[in-house]
């Protein structure tokens, strides 16, 4: 294995877990006082000497002006997001990588060592993209599990008002979540066609295949009265047997 330093920076609950992570695999940190840090201490994430792996949660112009500032270094940025949790430490994380280091650097060896095997990442596009695939994908994992049965397995009533409601909220959140992606990172607006830049990373593409899936708002108020005489007929159909 090429020897790999990195300083690993910031405060987080989770930066633990990726150290322990990283010392399984065999990839050190830095010894302290190795060299002058480049960035600012309250940055969280990884620094190699050829790139920052970004694993803050913060907001997207924070995102972006960490990226812009490691341009003006000359230093490479990487956006790393996922749904973190501690036996990832063990296992490896699931993660969502945006403008992904090159390979043969050390920036990608501690991204591979990061992961539970070496490339089992996720090359959702350019920067952004990876917070906006980990929002959308968490969104539609919530919406899965909502829709499962109570734990306990005791039947209820089938609140079917309340629970096509919270569905058609989460759709709304979800199309406003793509749209936004879509125009203010890629400069689409509606119909989205597709561009040779969008077509190539998995954010855009994932953006548009919501957008394309999702009803059209200014129909929900129909569907939910189309489903409402369907459930209706079906009532009455029973009570009639």
């Amino acid at each position: 294995m090429m020897d790999v330093f990195y300083r690993i920076g910031g405060q987080a609950p989770h930066l633990p877990w990726f150290l322990r992570r990283l010392e399984a695999q065999g990839l050190a940190a830095a010894p302290s006082g190795a060299g002058a840090a480049r960035l600012p201490s309250s940055w969280i994430g990884l620094e190699c000497a050829d790139g920052w792996l970004d694993l803050g949660r913060d907001g997207d112009q924070a995102l972006a002006e960490r990226a812009v500032h490691c341009r003006a270094i000359g230093l490479p940025f990487s956006e790393l997001a996922g749904e973190w949790a501690p036996a990832g430490g063990e296992h490896g994380f699931m993660l969502l990588a945006g403008n992904p280091p090159s390979p043969g650097s050390s920036a990608r060896a501690v991204l591979d060592a990061l992961a539970p095997q070496p490339g089992c990442w996720l090359n959702s596009g350019p920067i952004h993209s990876a917070r906006f695939c980990q929002r959308a994908l968490s969104a539609l994992l919530h919406a899965g599990l909502s829709s499962l049965p109570e734990p306990d397995g005791q039947p209820r009533a089938l609140e079917w008002e309340r629970q096509v409601s919270r569905q058609w909220q989460l759709a709304d959140k979800l199309r406003q979540l793509a749209e936004a992606y879509l125009a203010e990172r890629m400069g689409l607006l509606p119909p989205y066609e597709s561009t040779p830049e969008a077509a190539a990373h998995y954010a855009a593409n994932l953006a548009r295949t919501l957008l394309l899936t999702l009803p059209d708002p200014s129909r929900w108020e129909q569907m939910r009265d189309a489903l409402e005489a369907c459930l209706n007929d079906a009532s009455r159909i029973e009570k009639n047997r």
